[in-house]
């Protein structure tokens, strides 16, 4: 049985990624709108929850900037990110950037909106400008390797 070369291994790893990215995405979405943080009251459990969501959002923020997977050697990481793969990355932060953008402004505008508190307002924009960041990564990502 021969040894993958780092070539295939970060074709192989780069083809995952899109999917597990989108997955990471889809589960942190249905996490926010089936426990949303607004929901809550001020008990142990709630805490427990705003808590877990942070270190999620984290994680994923994580993920989104170094690509994932930095477990694989230096010369898989470097094959991984490459060209391409930045362009999708500046491309993503971009779309999340303008989502965090026009939730800021909609929560700012809303009549509805305007008694959130900080923490509130926090988790929507964090929410909403990550899965759409994430997506965004792994629809581009899915794109360059079925083009490919």
């Amino acid at each position: 049985m021969s040894s993958k070369s780092p070539v295939e291994i970060a074709d192989q790893v780069s083809r995952k990624r899109a999917f597990l990215v989108a997955a990471a995405a889809v589960v942190f979405l249905s996490h926010v709108v089936a426990r949303p943080f607004l929901a809550g009251g001020l008990d142990t459990a709630h805490h427990a929850r705003t808590d877990l969501w942070a270190i999620n959002a984290v994680l994923l923020l994580a993920i989104l900037a170094t690509g994932g997977f930095l477990l694989n050697s230096r010369k898989v990481r470097v094959l991984l990110n490459d060209e391409v793969a930045r362009s999708n990355y500046r491309t993503a932060v971009v779309a999340g950037f303008w989502v965090a953008m026009t939730a800021s402004m909609g929560l700012f505008v809303v009549p509805a909106f305007q008694g959130l508190g900080a923490r509130e307002a926090v988790y929507i924009i964090v929410s909403s400008s990550l899965v759409a960041a994430l997506l965004t990564f792994s629809l581009l990502e899915y794109r360059a390797h079925r083009d490919a």
